[in-house]
């Protein structure tokens, strides 16, 4: 991570990843080709539709990149990944043209979830002289919830559609409601992971954590001591990281400062001088705040 301000592919933003999904059609349609042949008439126009509008959608999300579009489509690539496996398993038989289908969606679904596709995801919904740089999700919400959230939308859409296109009432259209509720939900509760990040204004930056703050907080840049990676021993300091795997930084203030602080249905305010958090791309956040004079140590 240190690094990444050094590799040429950070410039290269989202373009690999766009024409991977251009391609999608190409590269993974010969897979669900002999699944839809094979279906009745109704279930494969309702899935071959489901199949085209999850790709257009997708690809407007990555040509015009925000923090909405970022959810899209860490929601979308699972699913083309899972429709692909769905397919090959409904087929009966592993070809080669479904082995091509699962393997290109999960390249999509790795590069979507890479640091360096969310970072400008993210970015995208900046304005002005802002520079916005994502934080890693909490631990916790990585060990289960996401998954279920993102399994009951998938199988809940997609498996009822398909059950009320062959006929199947009783069962399709409560899987499709469960599907629309959770996606209504648990997609906003999803969302507010795509809505924390670093933003680099000119006074210093802001730090922008739903989960973890009731309010934004700005660092101001004549109120700054210092601002780098995060000691082993921390003594006392606001943790903001959630468990986050990755490099923490320590961000440390002149005077103590309240924060708002979530706590269940409630807001605790706690005065702190310091303050960790968990960028994705910890080595771009130093070096953006280097170029912005903020002293770096």
């Amino acid at each position: 991570m240190w690094l990444l301000d050094r590799i040429p592919f950070y410039s290269i933003g989202l373009w690999p990843l766009r024409a991977l999904w251009f391609a999608l059609p190409l590269i993974a349609g010969l897979g669900f080709a002999d699944t839809l042949a094979a279906a009745e008439g109704a279930v494969s126009i309702t899935a071959e539709a489901g199949l085209w509008a999850g790709w257009f959608v997708g690809l407007v999300a990555l040509l015009a990149p925000s923090t909405v579009s970022l959810t899209v489509v860490r929601l979308l690539a699972p699913s083309a990944l899972a429709a692909s496996i769905w397919a090959s398993i409904w087929a009966g038989v592993f070809t080669a043209a479904a082995a091509g289908a699962i393997a290109a969606t999960l390249v999509v679904l790795l590069l979507v979830m890479h640091p360096l596709t969310g970072d400008p995801m993210v970015n995208g919904s900046s304005y002005g002289p802002e520079r916005r740089m994502a934080l890693r999700p909490p631990a916790a919400l990585l060990l289960g919830p996401i998954q279920l959230a993102w399994f009951l939308m998938f199988f809940g859409l997609a498996g009822g559609a398909i059950l009320v296109a062959g006929g199947n009432y009783l069962i399709g259209l409560p899987m499709l409601a469960v599907g629309l509720l959770v996606l209504w939900r648990g997609g906003l509760s999803l969302h507010q992971l795509a809505r924390r990040w670093i933003v680099f204004v000119p006074a210093g930056f802001v730090i922008h954590d739903y989960w973890s703050l009731a309010e934004s907080f700005l660092v101001r840049r004549s109120e700054l001591t210092a601002l780098g990676p995060a000691p082993l021993d921390k003594g006392e300091i606001l943790d903001l990281t959630g468990g986050a795997q990755g490099l923490a930084l320590l961000v440390e203030l002149k005077d103590k400062t309240p924060l708002a602080l979530r706590a269940r249905k409630t807001v605790q305010t706690f005065p702190t001088s310091r303050i960790m958090f968990t960028p994705t791309l910890p080595g771009r956040l130093l070096h953006e705040a280097r170029i912005r004079g903020i002293k770096i140590g």
